[in-house]
């Protein structure tokens, strides 16, 4: 076959293949409307990127200031809300307490923290009971019992409502002896709430009567 008629020959098998295969011609061919185009895809679209980090989930939890009301002559617990990570882990609960100052609106209400003149050295939880080490902020002095009674308290009151059974309290590392309501526990005492019942606003003291013979 001549070489031209095989150039012919080749372009209509080429022809008939396009056909077949039911790819569009020029006539068939019609423009997209730009608005029909996902926004990736239109011309002058340029991706951006947030650069804001999530904001953290937070969740309210409750610790104890300290109040004088003027009805009674006794030093009461008082529970207030701060909103903390929803993690809740016990340290993060109690760094609300140390070293960090009362509200206006806490202030205004008389509201006090005694555990502002300490410092929260570690805290350890093992079968129920929360382990604190606290130091005072001015370790040159010794915080009196009365200090030591108010920030036990606040300590005890508030790890009792985050969920642990009692409070071991250590000044500076060692186990001392830390006052209660009514007396002085053993160095390594694990404190309960009973410890500091004259503290609770609702408390009514036990009278005692004597029967004459």
């Amino acid at each position: 076959m001549p070489m031209v008629a095989r150039r012919v020959a080749g372009l209509l098998c080429a022809a008939l293949f396009v056909v077949g295969c039911g790819v569009p011609t020029d006539e068939e061919a019609s423009a997209i409307d730009l608005e029909e185009l996902p926004e990736g895809l239109r011309p002058g679209f340029t991706p951006t990127t947030s650069t804001t980090p999530p904001t953290p989930a937070l969740e309210t939890y409750t610790v104890f200031l300290l109040n004088n009301p003027p009805d009674t002559e006794r030093t009461v617990v008082v529970g207030v809300e701060r909103q903390l990570s929803e993690a809740g882990r016990l340290n993060d609960v109690l760094a609300a307490l140390f070293g960090q100052a009362t509200s206006a609106d806490e202030q205004a209400a008389g509201f006090f923290n005694t555990l502002e003149l300490f410092e929260m050295n570690s805290v350890t939880v093992a079968d129920d009971v929360a382990t604190v080490d606290i130091a005072s902020q001015s370790p040159e002095e010794i915080p009196s019992a009365d200090t030591l009674r108010l920030a036990a308290a606040q300590l005890v009151f508030t790890i009792t409502e985050w969920g642990a059974d009692g409070a071991r309290i250590l000044l500076d590392g060692a186990e001392v002896s830390i006052p209660t309501s009514d007396d002085d526990a053993e160095p390594g005492t694990v404190l309960r709430i009973s410890a500091y019942e004259q503290f609770q606003p609702d408390f009514v003291a036990t009278v005692t009567t004597t029967s004459l013979p």
